[in-house]
Parts: structure tokens; sequence; C-alpha cells
């Protein structure tokens, strides 16, 4: 039986194979040992019974024939059994028996009590035949006689005996470290989590997961494991107390708690038992995310052999596990900051710290190869989060590693704005969006991009259209989509306009209007409100009659004309360029 956690765990294929395991669990040593059966310990009998080595037993007991040989070895010495172990068998050519009975009987007795297996005799070297007196006391206390022929070499016999004890040893090691190659090679394809449980799934033979801790929510499992088994699984895990994830040579970890050890953690294995047969599980924790466990539970039928290498393979698929926790974790980080930069680069989100006028071709490059090579349309969404989002980037980040499936897409925040490139088809793009982002934003999106050089325009587009979107008085509005090519006719002149120069030319109108203390604020409100007093007055909390009040104030000191519309949209144009316009 394995001892695991201190309990017991099935394993009678091992005993059938004769082989010894060394696991190390939190620091303890659990050996997994065989004791033999029949059909694979060597006895006497099949010793003798090789040809080739012209063996003959001398002594009538053929019940002796069964005895276990554990080992063999040779001895001309007084005393010789304080080198010898139990059921062995001593070999000698009788050089200090020549002529002396009374050692010879001494020496049988002295190999019946050590538990030796047998005596085995060599002729034409020290003596014709096995000396009477000798098998006399043989018969006495009844130990095993044989002859080894001159041909025969002691050396050929401890080969033997060696061989056909470390065989069974050297085919499961062999077959450990075949599994552990073929579960390493797991390690390269393109998906290694769910490779690395698909692969481990029939050498034990289990049904495997990888379940996060805490809400365990599934990373990945094998086509085995069906929803009915997982959910026992994860109920058979929760009921554990939750044991300590200690990194070899560091401090202890609470499990659930990211590692500062820079090495991955293994919690001890724990056993359990479901309606489905027995399992395994442990935490793995690796040094920069939160632990996972990975638990398996056998196969229906596949029978207490099946899980010879259960536990063995579950530690090595457990720290190969939290290489590709920590391998993906770190392309994911590469990732964002390639997706961060790129966006920043193509939509100008902020300076480009390369020269101007440099070749586009590396960025193009860069966009190809994270899925977006415009053989369908692209487009830039801007997304305002609504205030009930505490972590926008953290929110949608979560979100998109819930989604099955996603168009290719890079993104970034931007001043609490969250800016996208995507590639999607026109048809049902809305909704797609919405399923993006949960309808918790804003979204302005910008026309179809059929090309590289049309993404930087794309982006003003999309902000323009967030603007409008974002500038309803109504509070109680639903966040809403706004494709560029439906938004106004202002919103439209303002993304094609290079909004500095815009700036430059209102320079004066904007001096002017920051003079007097109320006039933006009042004016921003009249014209947000569809020029409406009253529901501009209820935007700022004032009376009506305030407001009336600061539009005759503005009138006079700033020489507005309100009543011309001409006037009116240059302020409105004047009044975007403003913070919080």
């Amino acid at each position: 039986m394995y001892s695991v956690h201190d309990r017991a765990f099935p394993a009678a294929d091992a005993r059938q194979q004769g082989f010894r395991i060394e696991i190390e669990t939190g620091g303890r040593r659990q050996m997994a040992e065989n004791r033999g059966s029949a059909g694979t310990r060597l006895t006497l009998r099949e010793v003798l019974a090789q040809p080739s080595l012209g063996l003959r037993l001398v002594t009538s007991d053929e019940a002796a024939l069964d005895r276990l040989v554990t080992g063999a070895h040779s001895f001309e010495i007084s005393r010789p059994t304080r080198w010898f172990s139990a059921h062995w068998l001593a070999l000698t050519t009788g050089l200090r028996l020549k002529g002396r009975p009374a050692e010879q009987r001494d020496l049988i007795r002295e190999l019946h009590n050590a538990g030796i297996s047998a005596l085995g005799f060599a002729l034409d070297v020290n003596f014709r035949a096995v000396p009477p007196g000798l098998l006399d006391a043989a018969a006495e206390f009844g130990l095993p006689v044989f002859t080894v022929p001159f041909a025969t070499g002691f050396a050929e016999i401890i080969a033997f005996v060696n061989q056909a004890l470390l065989s069974p040893n050297v085919n499961a090691l062999r077959r450990f470290v075949s599994a552990q190659d073929y579960l390493l090679d797991a390690l390269l394809s393109a998906d290694p989590l769910t490779a690395l449980l698909e692969r481990l799934a029939p050498l034990v033979p289990a049904s495997v997961a990888l379940l996060e801790a805490g809400g365990g929510e599934v990373l990945a499992a094998s086509e085995n494991m069906d929803a009915r088994l997982l959910a026992e699984v994860r109920e058979c895990i929760e009921r554990q107390t939750p044991p300590t994830a200690a990194p070899v040579g560091r401090g202890a970890a609470r499990l659930g708690e990211a590692s500062d050890s820079g090495a991955p953690a293994l919690t001890p294995l724990i056993e359990f038992d479901s309606a489905h047969g027995p399992g395994l599980a442990l935490a793995v924790q690796p040094p920069s995310r939160p632990a996972t466990w990975l638990a398996l539970v056998g196969t229906a039928g596949s029978g207490e052999a099946d899980f010879q290498l259960a536990v063995p393979l579950v530690r090595s698929a457990g720290h190969m596990l939290a290489i590709a926790l920590e391998t993906r974790s770190d392309r994911r980080a590469e990732r964002r900051a390639v997706e961060r930069a790129l966006v920043a680069e193509v939509c100008g989100l902020r300076a480009a710290k390369a020269p101007a006028g440099r070749s586009a071709r590396p960025q193009l490059e860069r966009l190809i190869s994270l899925g977006i090579d415009f053989s369908v349309p692209a487009w830039v969404v801007c997304a305002s989060p609504l205030p009930a989002v505490a972590d926008a980037e953290r929110e949608f980040e979560a979100r998109l590693e819930d989604l099955e499936s996603r168009p290719p897409l890079i993104w970034d925040m931007s001043a609490d704005v969250l800016v996208a490139i995507l590639q999607a088809e026109e048809e049902g793009l809305a909704e797609q969006l919405k399923d993006l982002t949960g309808g918790l934003y804003n979204l302005g999106v910008s026309a179809a991009c059929q090309s590289y050089s049309a993404l930087p325009g794309a982006y003003r587009e999309a902000n323009a259209a967030l603007a409008e979107l974002g500038a309803s008085p109504d509070p109680d509005a639903t966040p809403g989509v706004l494709l560029f090519d439906d938004a106004s006719m202002t919103t439209w002149l303002m993304a094609q306009v290079d909004l500095r120069r815009l700036a430059e030319k209102q320079e004066r109108r904007r001096a002017h209007l920051t003079v007097e203390r109320h006039a933006i604020a009042t004016l921003r409100s009249y014209l947000e409100c569809n020029l409406d007093i009253n529901l501009a007055a209820a935007q700022l909390g004032i009376h009506p009659n305030s407001m009336r009040y600061r539009l005759h104030k503005v009138r006079e000191t700033q020489g507005v004309r309100l009543e011309d519309f001409a006037e009116l949209v240059d302020l409105y144009l004047a009044l975007k360029l403003l913070p919080g316009g």
C-alpha cells in the first residue's frame, strides 16, 4: 500500500512489480515497497532451473526449492555470515573445510542460524564431491546444498541473481522515466495545461482536473472528467483542510497566497474518497500567482494495479504544472506589454519614443502576430466604464479570460478610457462588444479600418463617438454603443479636424470664457441640455431663475449672442476642448 498523508492508498501493482520508489512529501519520506508475490520473486527453484549455470541440488528436501533468494555472495573465510544477509545464497569452494568435519558442521549451523537460503559448493576445485559430513549436517539442519560445476564461476551465479532481482525495478524505473518524458513533451504544446492533463489521465489512469484554489474555477480538465465528477472533486477538495505549501529550503506559505520564494511549491498529497473511486490531490503554488489544485480520480474499472505510478507521477506533474502556470503568466505579461505599447503607438495615446517618420512595418508585423491582419475589418473602440466598475482594467481582463472565444483584440487604458483595437465582421459587432464588456461601458466605435494607416484616424472617430454618447444629460441613461457612422455631424467634424490646430484657433475664446467663474459651467450645461433652461438648472442644482440670471451675465460680460446659432456652434466646439468637455 502507498502511504499518502497518513492514509492508505492502493498499490497492488507495486507489490507485483517488485520495485521500491521513494517519495518525498512535505519533508517526509514515504516508501512504496514491494514484498513480492509468487509470480515475480526469485526462488531457489528458479536459480537451479537455469540450464546455463548447471547447478544441481544434492539434498533431498524438495520444499526447500521454494525458498526466497534475495542475493548471493562467495566466501572462503571463517564466520562468513558477518557479510551475508538473510535469504542469500552462500557460495564456497571449501578451501578451509578439507579434512575438518567439525568445521563443516559448524558452517552449516552458522548458515542455518543466519537464515541463508542455500549453500552452493564448487566441485573440482578443492573437492571432487561434497563432503559427506557437510551433507549430514545439512540434512540435520534442513539447509539446502547444491553443487556448482567447475565451468560455472561464482560471478555468473551472483550476476544472474542480481539481474533477476533488479529487472522489476529497472522496468518500473524505465516506465517512470518514459512517463515523465511523455509529460514533459506536453510543455512544448500550444496549450500545455490541457496537454499535460490529457497525457496524465491515461497514464494513471484517472480523470484529471486543474482547479483554482478558493473559487474552484476549472483551468483545465481531461476529456474523461465530466461535469458530475468535476462537481464531486470540487466538493471533496473543499472539505480538506488547506495544507501549507513549502518550497524546498524556504519558509512555508499559506495555500492560496502567492509565494515569494522564487520557486514553485507543492503541498503534500491528499487522498480523498469519491463515489467514482479513490482520488489524489495536491496544491500547486507558483511564485507569482494564487495556488491551484491538481486533482485526479481513478476511472471506474481501472483496478488498483493501474495506480502503480500514481503518487510519483502526480508529484512530477505538479512540478510541471507549476512551470506551465508560471510560463503562462510570464507570456501573458509579455503579451500585455506588447499590446499596451502597440495601442499607444498606433493610436497616439502617448508620445512615441521612436523618431518621427519611422517605418510602420514593425507595428504592422506585431499587429499581425497578435491576430489583427485586416483580413476582415478592424475597429477602434473607446469604452468608458460606469462608476460601478471599481477596477475597470482588472475587471475587463478577467472578463476576457472567462470568454470561451473572442475576436483578435489588443487593448490598453488611457485616462480611465479603455482603448481597444479588434478585428471582426460588422454584422453583430454591437452585440459582440456588449458581450466583451458585460454591458458596463459606454462604447464609441470607429468606422471600419481596412488597413493599418487608417488606425490613427479611427481612434479619433471612436473617441468622438464616445464623447457624444457620454454627453447625455440623463443620469439614468443605460450604457450604449455608438458607431461613428451613426454619430452626429458635429461629432464627424470634431473627429476629422486636428484638435491641436482647432485648440489654437479657439485659444482666445477659451481664455476669454475662463474670466467669468460660472461662465463655462453655465454655457456647457445650457448647450448639453439642448438650450432647456429648466433641465440645465436641474443639472447644476440651481433654480431656473438663477440659471436665467447667469445666462444674462454671460451675455453682458462675455458678449455672447445666445440667440445666434453660429455663435452657439462656435461655443460648443470651444467647450468641447476644455477639461471635461
